[in-house]
């Protein structure tokens, strides 16, 4: 009998602190579902924000002038990216830079965006807004670069327009037989291409 009380009294206690460490599970659980649920709604309270401030109107201009307005942005895509890293902040983020003629930040921003999420759909954006701030830059051979790199995306978009930007270019660089070929491909790879008629027209003029 001794040893069945004995027996019970363990099991009892194996219950007690199997239940304890339930409950306590739970808690920590609920708590995180709890946090994770605040840190997202703020996130997307702190984007909303910054979208408005980034995409204004004249009457936001006239409150807010428009470098203060890409600054206050800037924060806002800034803070929600630390709270939940999502791509198309990084974008967002780099398109701030550009507008308030931080170039070469913008450019980290955007390599950064395309090492970090390599495989998503907005790389091509990417690439294509980087050539552009290096041509803003008056970097020619950045620009190309980044056409090039959006090129070489499988399956990617706004491939035509990367060739026929990549041939004006080296029409500017002299480097004539090249842009040739930039325009020859898209051609020959895109003839559904909007730019079609303009690779035409180029290719005929030089």
């Amino acid at each position: 009998m001794e040893n069945i009380r004995q027996k019970l009294k363990q099991r009892q206690r194996t219950i007690v602190l199997a239940a304890a460490i339930f409950v306590v599970l739970a808690a920590l659980i609920a708590a995180f579902i709890i946090h994770h649920k605040v840190a997202v709604d703020r996130a997307l309270e702190l984007e909303f924000k910054a979208h408005k401030l980034f995409h204004g109107d004249p009457i936001a201009d006239q409150i807010i002038p428009r470098p203060d307005r890409y600054r206050n942005a800037l924060e806002n895509f800034r803070e929600s990216y630390e709270i939940k890293g999502r791509p198309h902040l990084l974008l967002y983020i780099a398109n701030c830079y550009y507008e308030l003629g931080y170039y070469d930040n913008a450019i980290k921003t955007l390599k950064k965006l395309n090492n970090r999420y390599s495989g998503h759909k907005i790389i091509p954006l990417s690439y294509f807004k980087m050539a552009m701030t290096y041509m803003r830059k008056d970097d020619p051979d950045g620009a190309l670069g980044a056409f090039h790199g959006l090129i070489e995306i499988k399956d990617g978009v706004l491939h035509d327009m990367a060739l026929l930007e990549s041939g004006k270019i080296l029409e500017y660089l002299g480097r004539t037989e090249e842009a040739r070929n930039k325009y020859k491909e898209l051609i020959d790879r895109f003839p559904q291409s909007v730019f079609l008629n303009e690779a035409k027209a180029r290719l005929e003029r030089i």
